[in-house]
């Protein structure tokens, strides 16, 4: 198969996986704050937090299939194509394991958030550390994009 072939699937996986990632994430969370914010409006910004990062998954899909997008005219080799391909994998991977933490970290944040404000702070470490993985995810597309 040619190399680009591989790159190629490697930016679908990244792009697709990443934005499903954001969308179950999103799905899960906002029906959550609208519920939140429609009694308890300032708490809306705060909570917004988990809306934000799911989307973020996105991002990170797209920032990595630019990336092997803007590498296409050098990857000549199969090892070069596969590593865009499991570049992509990680980054895609990654997103739906942080999506997963999101959304089921997100809205226990939110409920918790509106019967017992001070937790805020203790309860957003799991939304925090969910995106983390995605950013872990990330890092190691970032150095394996050939």
């Amino acid at each position: 198969m040619d190399p680009s072939t591989f790159a190629t699937i490697g930016i679908a996986v990244s792009t697709l996986g990443s934005a499903a990632s954001a969308a179950y994430a999103i799905i899960n969370c906002a029906p959550a704050l609208a519920s939140v914010t429609s009694e308890k409006p300032e708490y809306g910004s705060k909570l917004l937090i988990t809306i934000v990062l799911g989307e973020a998954l996105a991002i990170y899909g797209l920032l990595i299939a630019f990336m092997i997008v803007s590498k296409l005219p050098v990857i000549a080799t199969s090892d070069a194509g596969i590593q865009a391909l499991f570049a992509g994998i990680a980054m895609g991977g990654a997103a739906a394991a942080a999506s997963v933490g999101i959304s089921y970290c997100g809205p226990a944040l939110m409920t918790a958030t509106v019967e017992k404000p001070e937790s805020y702070t203790i309860n957003i470490l799991g939304v925090v550390l969910s995106e983390a993985l995605a950013i872990y995810g990330l890092l190691i597309a970032f150095m394996l994009v050939p």
